[in-house]
């Protein structure tokens, strides 16, 4: 909530609560308390003294990496968000770096002349010390001519490694549906608008829900508006497609008869159980503390989990186990096996449509990286001298390597830190090996930071009603 609310709402509260238990001379005391301005100086002081600090870390010389994101507030001004990784104190520390109020029709280089402004104008950064920019794919930002990605790419000397946001990516890949799967969610997107576009709609069917004793009383809006997912609008409709039905009846409304229709409601019921894993991956390359080992298996693992179900359904006895409210809908229901065999073949069409889109927003030749220096995941792993060869390190990376692998004493500081921390606790004795692993490990892998930050930013221009001293704060 706001400071202010303190001295508008609780302070005179207790005013009137101390002058009628004690006297008027104790309710003094209570109003020499701050004002909201001082409080608001303090804020001000505060995010002053934290700008001090992570300036002096960054000036040092350290290497850190960004992730960057733009976006559009409550008061259509045009935001980027920019947060910092660096090695500090034994571990990467993440903060957040600034947020600057960009007119809506900005070019990609005005873009970047306005970041040169604040990073080396402003805070008096060296390019050449960043080693990793992240952002989404956004034409703006990474567009071939003249574009933000490619001029920081430019003043970086080429030292630093872009990312495509993994997150970004995995949305973007999981919008390929097809067209019979899509009438199906535009129809329960039809249904909830039909409801929650209603007060009276909304009332009606919480009632409803009410006295049958649902788990769920209301309808989510179907929104394409950050951390939220359209897989969730499938979810809330099938938990309560019953009491929808009886509603839609009352109501006299068409759309209660896709409710009767058994292949409608089983495409819906796959849906809402797709669309629950693609979200839980989204959740996993969130997480915190991830590195891009991590997240990359993640991604590998799921690409692979796609071929398993591919090859389920197409045995001569598919199975539905990866879909428990799909296999639930069939074994409590009759249904024909024309109708399932037709369903299956729209699962199998949709599995060979996010195979092709992860394999092309994730082609395994970009993680090639990645397999040339497994070793940073696992040193331990490579006792043989043999495994080692492969890596093509230099002579005195493959003696670190070595050495390394055979420290028990090191191992049990590997099982015990994180990738990072033991890897910059290990610079001294293993500098070659440290410098490198910690140049892969430093850049962000996603945006989830500035998703965050714009989340909380939305919140609190709706609280303030004016984004004006959220803007001076954050600027």
């Amino acid at each position: 909530m706001a400071h202010t609310n303190a001295e508008k709402i609780i302070l005179p509260a207790c005013l009137d609560i101390v002058r009628t238990i004690f006297d008027d001379k104790s309710t003094d005391k209570l109003k020499a308390i701050p004002s909201d301005n001082t409080i608001c100086l303090r804020i001000y002081a505060i995010v002053e003294h934290l700008e001090v600090v992570l300036m002096s870390r960054l000036q040092s010389g350290v290497d850190f990496a960004i992730q960057l994101d733009e976006s559009t507030d409550i008061g259509s001004c045009t935001t980027l968000f920019i947060y910092v990784r660096y090695a500090w104190q034994g571990d990467f520390t993440e903060d957040f770096l600034c947020c600057l109020h960009l007119i809506s029709h900005l070019s990609g280089l005005d873009i970047f002349t306005e970041l040169e402004k604040c990073i080396v104008g402003r805070y008096k950064l060296n390019w050449k010390n960043c080693k990793g920019i992240t952002s989404d794919g956004t034409a703006n930002i990474t567009g071939k001519h003249r574009r933000v990605i490619k001029k920081l790419l430019e003043v970086t000397n080429y030292g630093a490694v872009w990312n495509h946001c993994f997150i970004h990516r995995e949305a973007l890949a999981s919008r390929e549906i097809p067209q019979n799967l899509m009438e199906v969610l535009k129809r329960a997107v039809e249904v909830v608008n039909f409801i929650k576009g209603s007060s009276l709609n909304s009332r009606l069917l919480e009632t409803l829900c009410s006295e049958i004793g649902s788990n769920y009383t209301h309808l989510l809006y179907h929104t394409k508006v950050r951390w939220l997912s359209q897989g969730k609008i499938p979810s809330r409709v099938y938990e309560l497609r019953n009491e929808i039905h009886i509603f839609l009846i009352k109501k006299k409304s068409h759309l209660a008869s896709i409710f009767e229709d058994d292949i409608w409601v089983m495409k819906l019921a796959y849906l809402t159980d797709i669309f629950g894993i693609l979200n839980e991956l989204s959740l996993k390359l969130r997480g915190k503390n991830g590195d891009i080992f991590q997240h990359v298996e993640c991604i590998q693992g799921f690409q692979k989990t796609l071929l398993l179900w591919q090859a389920r359904l197409k045995s001569s006895q598919p199975s539905y186990y990866m879909f428990p409210r799909f296999l639930e809908h069939i074994e409590e229901n009759i249904i024909n096996e024309t109708d399932l065999k037709e369903v299956k073949l729209e699962i199998l069409l949709h599995f060979t449509s996010l195979t092709q889109t992860f394999n092309h927003f994730f082609p395994e030749e970009k993680f090639e990286t990645l397999k040339e220096n497994r070793w940073v995941k696992d040193p331990f792993a490579f006792r043989n001298p043999e495994s080692i060869v492969e890596f093509n390190l230099v002579p005195e990376e493959e003696s670190e390597l070595r050495q390394l692998s055979c420290s028990c004493t090191l191992k049990n500081d590997y099982e015990t830190l994180s990738l990072s921390a033991f890897w910059i606790k290990i610079k001294e004795d293993f500098p070659l090996l440290s410098r490198k692993s910690i140049l892969l490990l430093l850049p962000f892998t996603t945006t989830s930071l500035c998703e965050r930050g714009f989340s909380v930013l939305t919140q609190v221009e709706t609280k303030e009603g004016s984004g004006s001293k959220v803007q001076q704060i954050f600027g």
